[in-house]
């Protein structure tokens, strides 16, 4: 007899549960597509375009260095601008985003309309050649941009899919699970069909693999998702001040003035978060400027790298959760900070020229690790000393803080590519991210007392609504004792 759970619906039949999953597998299969395979491509393309040499000359054991520059830059610099340029729009336009979530019933539409906007960027990809890569690479700003602000209104979603908080922590766990598999597999799948067919030396073949195979999976995850599956919601909040284009900032600057005041260790925090994820998401984008220019690898080299740095990332989870239970959260983040520092180090001192795709797979490992450590005790420090009461407003800063200076590392990066500093230099940068998050996370203080705050002040809130709520009855009997009067003075018998 066929087992009832298999007959059960998903998510117990949560319609919005099952489209958040399948919108999820959608983001991370069209984003490793781009950010691996066309990422190789487009820096291929333009030193070729540039007249660089791009294979190594027989008795050489590298291609020399591309100095030319194409439409302004280095080909080695075009990543890391494209990079610096979706970070710019994305930290600077994230209030009005959030504004236009929280302030307008538009939130379905904005999903609908930036997820195919996000499967035409996929079918675009399919015709990269050589005289169209500098257009691919202005069309990947915009498909960023967009992809950024569809995930900024799907995790609007998240914390409305249930009222049970156990059944929310259980299905969010899940959605992160099914991204992993999907990324792994599609990495699989991509890296068996380039090695079977043997496009996996042509960047341009690779590409157009990648992008038929990621169109072909996005596109009905996508539809089904945001024309059936997503409700329409109400506007969260009512704009009673400020416009639209401003609202957000303004709440930006309250935020910041209030935990200048009352929660420094919560400020000092996001500090830590802002500098960190910076360093943290630049990693991407620079190393793979590095193997593909310095180290000289394929697209499916990179490929498998970066299914290491994620498979990794699922040790680091597990790192991450088991060190709460023997040290404390910050002393947990600062070890992986240090970690993750330190390899970014090993990498400048062990990576300098092709063949050495090994020492890259190590590298690019311990960097998973680390992210996957840095992602978790970061979420479980934020719940614990964030108070409860302010969440909503809190997380939405914690959002604001990811973002704000993404674009900073591969700003420098860029800027000393293009004055001759060698690469290895260069990817030093970051270095001082991690050391600055450190310092931010030392300036906290005891994480105890961070706590111990964020409680005081949850009981500080419990007893003003017990105290409105006492109010409240006192009125009401007041005004019943005044009834009664009025009903005695006219006569009527109680």
């Amino acid at each position: 007899m066929m087992d009832s759970n298999f007959c059960r619906p998903p998510y117990q039949g949560n319609q919005e549960a099952l489209g958040w999953a399948l919108d999820g597998i959608a983001r991370i299969v069209g984003f490793i597509a781009a950010a691996v395979f066309l990422s190789t491509a487009i820096i291929n393309l333009a030193k070729k375009d540039a007249g660089c040499v791009i294979e190594i000359p027989e008795g050489e054991v590298k291609a020399p260095e591309c100095d030319a520059k194409v439409y302004g830059l280095k080909p080695s610099s075009l990543l890391t601008t494209y990079g610096t340029i979706v970070g710019l729009i994305s930290a600077f336009s994230l209030p009005v985003v959030g504004a236009i979530v929280d302030f307008t019933p538009h939130r379905k539409w904005v999903g609908l309309i930036s997820s195919v906007i996000q499967i035409a960027f996929i079918f675009s990809q399919i015709f990269i050649n050589e005289s169209n890569w500098f257009l691919m690479t202005i069309l990947q700003v915009f498909s960023a941009f967009t992809g950024w602000i569809h995930t900024l209104v799907a995790f609007a979603y998240l914390p409305e899919l249930t009222e049970d908080a156990n059944l929310l922590v259980s299905w969010t766990a899940n959605f992160h699970m099914l991204q992993y598999i999907s990324l792994v597999l599609f990495l699989l799948y991509m890296l068996g069909v380039l090695y079977a067919t043997g496009y996996n030396g042509n960047d341009i073949l690779s590409t157009r693999v990648a992008s038929i195979s990621s169109f072909i999976l996005v596109s009905p995850c996508y539809l089904f998702t945001w024309t059936i599956l997503m409700k329409r919601r109400d506007a969260f909040h009512q704009l009673t001040e400020n416009s639209l284009w401003t609202v957000g900032f303004v709440k930006v600057y309250r935020t910041s003035k209030m935990l200048g005041v009352r929660f420094r260790a919560l400020l000092w925090f996001f500090v830590n978060v802002a500098l960190v994820e910076a360093a943290q998401q630049s990693i991407a984008t620079i190393s793979l400027t590095y193997m593909t220019d310095t180290l000289q690898m394929t697209s499916s080299e990179n490929g498998i790298a970066i299914l290491l740095l994620f498979l990794c990332g699922i040790l680091g989870t597990i790192i991450g959760k088991a060190s709460v239970t023997f040290i404390n959260p910050i002393h947990s983040n600062q070890i992986c900070q240090v970690m993750t520092g330190l390899n970014t180090g090993m990498a400048a001192l062990i990576l300098w020229g092709p063949g050495q795709q090994i020492r890259a797979y190590i590298v690019a490992s311990i960097w998973g690790i680390g992210a996957g450590w840095k992602n978790t005790i970061e979420r479980y420090t934020v719940t614990q000393i964030i108070p409860k009461g302010q969440d909503t407003e809190l997380m939405g800063f914690y959002l604001f803080a990811s973002q704000v200076l993404v674009w900073m590392p591969t700003l420098f990066f860029t800027i000393m590519n293009e004055h001759g500093v060698k690469q290895r230099v260069s990817m030093l940068i970051l270095i001082l991210f991690f050391f600055g998050g450190l310092v931010s996370l030392w300036m906290m203080g005891s994480y105890e007392d961070a706590v111990r705050l964020a409680r005081e002040e949850e009981s500080d809130n419990e007893q003003v609504v017990s105290c409105n709520l006492d109010d409240a009855d006192a009125d009401g009997s007041n005004d019943k004792q005044n009834v009664d009067g009025i009903k005695n003075d006219n006569g009527v018998k109680n």
